[in-house]
């Protein structure tokens, strides 16, 4: 792979969220998870699904509609750690190959490659975290890749709560490192 910032930190995300479900314990797979409603499985589904949308945006194919039950991502013949490493494996390769300025079709609109993955990083470096929760296990997320997010997010965290697709904001606890703002505008709860 090319040495690009984005690309970069996009694969260091994507070892972070391996390195968590590596770590899963096998028996935990249905246990809630910090998402409302969803189990860790649920979670992991989420981002193979994650990956399958964002390999067809670099690659030119266009957008793809989310699966309505993210667990339908996972293959009913292996167990769900072996279906991430999979998509891992898959994204990595696209990103050996991805040209960071070409355009492509995105919901948005036409996009560059890089501006795709500095968007979408978000999936999988908060989905790492709740993973760990699930699991019972700490994890310090992505320093770089935590500010990138931070600072991208802050100033429109009430229009991703109002998507839907994330909880509503919640305060930072007092002296909140990046990592627990990023988590609190993305209405998580951290220690």
């Amino acid at each position: 792979m090319r040495a690009h910032p984005v690309l970069t930190r996009y694969v260091r995300v994507l070892s972070q969220a391996t390195g968590v479900v590596r770590e899963f314990p096998v028996g935990r797979w249905e246990a809630p998870s910090p998402c409302e409603g969803w189990t860790a499985r649920q979670v992991l589904g989420h981002l193979v699904d994650g990956q399958r949308q964002v390999a067809s945006l670099i690659t030119g194919q266009g957008p793809l509609a989310p699966l309505a039950d993210p667990a339908d991502a996972l293959s009913a013949r292996k167990e769900p750690a072996a279906c991430w490493l999979s998509a891992d494996l898959r994204m990595r390769g696209l990103l050996e190959t991805a040209e960071p300025a070409a355009e492509v079709m995105t919901p948005q609109g036409r996009l560059t490659v890089e501006a795709v993955l500095a968007a979408a990083v978000i999936e999988p470096l908060v989905h790492a975290w709740d993973l760990a929760e699930s699991a019972g296990v700490g994890v310090t997320l992505d320093a770089e890749a935590v500010e990138s997010c931070l600072a991208a997010i802050a100033p429109v965290a009430e229009r991703f709560a109002a998507t839907g697709m994330y909880a509503p904001a919640l305060p930072a606890p007092p002296g909140a490192d990046p990592q627990q703002r990023l988590l609190a505008l993305l209405g998580r709860r951290t220690a």
